[in-house]
């Protein structure tokens, strides 16, 4: 009912966790592995793994959507789960409490749980919040997301965007007006330091971009500018400042927009 799909560039060690940790699921999936043709033992780990995986794809592509809609043309199951290089299930079970859930009422089309972000020995939980009218960037990470795999087959990811369609995906699907249901279950643990983390100006360009096709609105453009403007004042501040004033900084950013 479900495909698994793990992404991979030149991610070895991660690469063993995601596997790992699909591997151990409770209640079995489809396990599709999709690599960008990795040059550091990558692919020998996925070849040692071919027992347990459905399908294995090794191909160039031109970034991490590219992969993830080659995984998709690849998939059989109802539901689609993207997991990351590097990025675990929350528990065992993780997949056995979600198809519960559909058992249950299988009148959505997007089921949305939780995740942590581990950062270093840390972790906490990952932001989120229901998608809204007033929506202008990620509210929830793809890791804790399971889709319809039809609407991706019908519309895959734009692969014009470098970070951020998933979003893009998600809007339209909520403009369409598509069954989102939340739930309370962790569903991973997410590495941190991504390239939507290291890259947060470029993405927040593309959160601009989107809204202004789909979904305008001024107060959502002015947020998104003053988030710009705030990245390249933290920059230069990170030059100049001591650590706990940039703290300071940054949880007053977040209050004023979470």
């Amino acid at each position: 009912m479900i495909s698994i799909i793990i992404i991979s560039l030149n991610t070895k060690e991660d690469f063993i966790r995601s596997i790992k940790s699909a591997i151990a699921q409770t209640k079995k999936s489809e396990i599709i592995v999709v690599d960008g043709v990795s040059r550091d033992g990558t692919i020998k780990e996925i070849y040692k793994y071919k027992n347990h995986i459905d399908k294995i794809i090794i191909k160039k592509d031109s970034g991490i959507y590219s992969a993830m809609n080659n995984g998709i043309k690849a998939a059989n199951g109802k539901w689609i789960y993207f997991l990351n290089s590097g990025d675990i299930f929350y528990s065992k079970k993780s997949i056995e409490n979600v198809l519960n859930i559909i058992k249950k009422k299988n009148k959505f089309d997007i089921i949305v749980g939780n995740s942590f972000i581990k950062l270093k020995t840390n972790k906490f939980k990952s932001p989120r919040k229901r998608f809204n009218k007033n929506t202008y960037m990620s509210c929830f990470s793809h890791q804790s997301t399971f889709v319809r795999l039809k609407y991706l087959k019908i519309d895959p990811f734009n692969t014009k965007n470098k970070y951020t369609s998933d979003y893009e995906f998600f809007l339209k699907l909520f403009l369409k007006k598509k069954n989102f249901k939340y739930i309370h279950n962790f569903i991973s643990i997410n590495k941190s330091g991504g390239v939507s983390d290291t890259n947060r100006i470029e993405v927040l360009n593309e959160f601009n971009s989107i809204n202004n096709k789909y979904n305008y609105r001024f107060n959502s453009n002015m947020k998104i500018n003053f988030l710009i403007f705030y990245n390249y004042i933290m920059i230069i501040l990170k030059k100049l400042l001591p650590e706990n004033l940039l703290q300071d900084i940054v949880i007053l950013k977040n209050k004023l927009f979470s």
